[in-house]
Parts: structure tokens; C-alpha cells; sequence
């Protein structure tokens, strides 16, 4: 499965997103996510058959090239070909988010 994790970066966090379900993010941000908030953390393959498998490897054991913290409420999974799902409170929820709009992070050597 192809993958693009985006979480919230602490430095965009202006409306104290992180770590909080949709409900509460979409309250907070007028009914839209915003894709300025976010930073791509990581894009590339992973051995899982569906977004509760992603969730496990993003936990547990952390593919190379992974830029980011483990996955938790509010993160978003883009899976290509079928959507981005904001990692929520239980589960995940299909939402509209354009992955283009956000920044890659970079980290110090």
C-alpha cells in the first residue's frame, strides 16, 4: 500500500489541533481542516492491508525515511488511489484534505 502521513506541526498549531479528534478540529477550524497545519512526515510503501495496519507499523516499528512521531489522533493517512483519512478518536475518517497545500519537514543531520 502507498502511503503519505501528514501530522501537525508543533510551530503551525495555532488552533491547538494536535493530539484532538475531527469533531473537535473541524469546531475549531471553522468546518475545514486546514492543509497549511500540516507537515508531510513520510511518503512510500508499506507491507499493510488496510489503515489499522498502518497504525500498528507507525506505532511499533517506524519504516525508514519516517520523519515523524508515531501516528495518534489527528494525523492524517493518504492512501493513493483512495483518499485521506484523519487518524480520529477510534478509527479513521475519510476526509478532504489536498496533501499539496502542506509542507515536508526537515530535520537537522
Amino acid at each position: 500500500m502507498k502511503i503519505k502521513i501528514y501530522q501537525i506541526g508543533p510551530e503551525t498549531d495555532k488552533y491547538d489541533l494536535m493530539f484532538m479528534n475531527l469533531e473537535f478540529a473541524l469546531k475549531k477550524s471553522n468546518g475545514r481542516i486546514k492543509e497549511s497545519t500540516y507537515e508531510l512526515v513520510y511518503e512510500g510503501e508499506v507491507k499493510a492491508k488496510n489503515l489499522e495496519n498502518v497504525f500498528c507499523i507507525f506505532n511499533n516499528a517506524h519504516p525508514a525515511g519516517y520523519r515523524g512521531r508515531s501516528l495518534s489522533v489527528s494525523d492524517i493517512v493518504e492512501v493513493e488511489g483512495t483518499g485521506a483519512f484523519f487518524c480520529d478518536s477510534f478509527g479513521f475518517q475519510k476526509i478532504k484534505f489536498d496533501g499539496t497545500k502542506c509542507k515536508w519537514r526537515k530535520f537537522d543531520e
